[in-house]
């Protein structure tokens, strides 16, 4: 039971109160692990990223020439023949390649129609191999700017920029560079990229910071950029030796750059205890390197302020640096490891400023437990019982449904001072859990004058318990993000009788209380009315017969008549009949599917038809009768 105790202790999260400290930082060392990984593949793009990797943090890069050497690739592709020139050149290895190389970047400069990525390759694999003379920078810039002009997404500005490192026209990115770093996209309002992803924002990045620096130039980044990427790269996960390349060119370029993006986090445990009162602060640039130009005594806890109630309880209080650790600094928090709770750290380093959350943990127990069993009217005084953390009763309590549970009691820590703490509840539940498993009942402790109180109304919990009477076990749970021993106790059980409605389930156990308990409920069965007898097959026919008679009767009376009937031979007879025989096809139709409203509409014409007719049709016969 003790492991369902909801009590999660406390996890210190970083809350930056200014924009301009990073959350977390480049980790250089699982990226050194991708790149050595990456030194045994067989693929020559694989291991060109993992030895430009590892020489951009100056790790140890073992002896690659004869893989190289080994290796096999296609000469005709341009991407091949820049990884494996380029291989060879940071591996000092250039005597290995074929100088049947030199053929394909040669005639991809030739060609009319290379894009800027192709020139950038074949540039670069002339170069490795020391052929990448420029003749005449002026007309090759030009002709690089009608390629932009062309294509002037992020990642061809890159090739540019990159271009004009190896042709000495660092003036025309200077010129361009804030330009292209005002497109960036922005996620979030906190993170800046390149239509590119990391492939291009490192490009951009590193080719202009390596430019600016030639040329002896301040930085284009404003510091708002400047973090903003760091945001973006210190947030990428890579797995491949080209991410993890890609990733350390554009962290150490925001690194290396003026004033350094710093980032101030908690090192280890995020809460000090009685046992143990200080807390250590990592501050450190992108790539985790100490921050130049700072110093030990310019990092300060300006204030720590209780949470619970905005209290300052400390203020300007110098960290110690750790010996032989230059980006750890210690924290002492003895003055306040007494007064648990929740504080928020004013932490600044240099010019820099970050809110972090700390928790001063401490242990709690419980005193004057008192368990009063009453009628629920309040006619009667309650009978109560005491108990002493952590004994249980000592005996069964008896309750029936006409009665309340009443628990009362303190919680104090370790000085025996009143504290009140996040999570404070009882659980109800059988005592006997192989019978109901799945009963079970929460009741929360609330708070009053420096005790909680839980009133269990037995009649009311019955219908949690599925009304079974019987040994109930009470718990209690107390927790808080700020304490160190959080409590589960077993006080003990109390018998529960629910009354008349219990009695219909059995005992406790009992086949019965546990079908209805855990079994599915019973089905709903549905059932239609009955059909109303029918009248026997002769009387239908007779009714039906009945039904029919006087239009039996109307076409006998017009056979009769017919030869006496003389229609005179005009277009009026021929109307009139038709539009009766309308006006009846009509009544039909309303029976089969016209409304009311519908045949009203339609009748409305053919019934001033068949007046007008009729009316002309009577006048012809009665003149015709007065000749005759």
């Amino acid at each position: 039971m003790y492991t369902r105790v909801i009590c999660v202790l406390f996890v210190s999260f970083l809350a930056l109160s200014q924009a301009n400290v990073l959350q977390n930082t480049v980790n250089v060392k699982k990226l050194q692990g991708i790149l050595e990984e990456g030194l045994k593949s067989k693929d020559i793009g694989a291991l060109y990223f993992a030895i430009k990797g590892l020489k951009q943090i100056n790790a140890k890069t073992p002896e690659v020439c004869d893989v190289l050497k080994s290796l096999k690739y296609d000469i005709s592709n341009l991407e091949q023949v820049f990884y494996i020139t380029n291989a060879a050149a940071l591996a000092n290895c250039l005597t290995i390649l074929n100088p049947e190389l030199l053929g394909t970047p040669t005639r991809t400069l030739d060609k009319k129609d290379a894009t800027l990525q192709e020139i950038y390759y074949a540039v670069y694999s002339l170069k490795a191999m020391g052929k990448g003379t420029i003749m005449d920078k002026e007309d090759s810039l030009k002709n690089l700017i009608q390629l932009l002009k062309k294509d002037d997404s992020p990642a061809n500005y890159g090739y540019v920029f990159a271009l004009c490192e190896h042709m000495g026209c660092g003036t025309w990115t200077s010129s361009h560079a804030e330009g292209v770093l005002l497109a960036a996209d922005e996620t979030d309002a906190r993170a800046l990229h390149f239509d590119g992803g990391l492939p291009a924002t490192a490009l951009i990045l590193g080719s202009i910071a390596r430019t600016y620096k030639s040329l002896k130039k301040a930085s284009p980044l404003s510091e708002e950029q400047r973090y903003k990427f760091s945001n973006y790269v210190s947030g990428r996960s890579v797995s491949t030796p080209r991410g993890a390349a890609l990733l350390l060119e554009a962290a150490t370029a925001l690194a290396d750059d003026e004033p350094s993006p710093i980032c101030i986090v908690i090192k280890g445990k995020k809460y000090v205890t009685s046992e143990s009162d200080s807390v250590e602060f990592s501050i450190t640039d992108l790539i985790g390197r100490p921050v130049r130009g700072l110093k030990p005594e310019e990092v300060v806890a300006q204030s720590a302020t209780r949470l619970a109630d905005d209290v300052v309880v400390l203020s300007k209080q110098p960290l110690t640096q750790k010996p032989n650790e230059p980006t750890t600094f210690v924290l002492n928090l003895g003055k306040i490891k007494a007064q648990y709770g929740l504080y928020k750290i004013s932490l600044s380093a240099g010019s820099k400023t970050a809110n972090l959350n700390v928790a001063v943990l401490g242990e709690i127990q419980v005193s004057s437990m008192e368990v009063g069993i009453g009628d629920v009217d309040g006619t009667t005084s309650p009978k109560v019982t005491t108990i002493a953390y952590p004994n249980k009763l000592t005996e069964v309590l008896q309750a029936d449904h006409l009665q309340k549970v009443s628990l009362k009691f303190s919680v104090r820590d370790k000085y025996n001072n009143p504290v009140s703490v996040q999570q404070a509840f009882v659980r109800v539940a059988p005592a006997h859990p192989a019978a109901a498993a799945d009963l079970e009942a929460i009741y929360v402790a609330e708070p009053s004058a420096k005790t909680y109180r839980v009133e269990l109304n037995v009649g009311a919990i019955a219908k949690h318990l599925n009304h079974q009477s019987g040994a109930h076990s009470l718990t209690l749970y107390l927790g808080d993000s700020a304490v160190s021993n959080p409590i589960a106790w077993p006080l003990g059980d109390i018998h529960f009788n629910f009354g008349k409605d219990s009695n219909a389930l059995g005992p406790v156990g009992s086949e019965s209380r546990q079908s209805r308990a855990r079994g599915p409920l019973p089905e709903i069965v549905h059932q239609f009315r009955a059909a109303e007898a029918r009248p026997a097959r002769a009387v239908s026919d007779v009714f039906a017969a009945c039904c029919a008679a006087p239009l039996l009767l109307l076409l006998v009376m017009w056979a009769r008549l017919a030869p006496r009937l003389h229609l005179p031979p005009m277009p009026v007879a021929l109307v009139f009949h038709l539009a009766l025989g309308a006006s009846l096809g009509l009544y039909v139709l309303l029976w089969l599917q016209l409304s009311m409203f519908a045949t009203l509409r339609y009748l409305a014409p053919l019934a001033l038809l068949t007046f007008i007719s009729g009316h002309r049709l009577l006048r012809r016969l009665a003149q015709d009768k007065q000749t005759r």
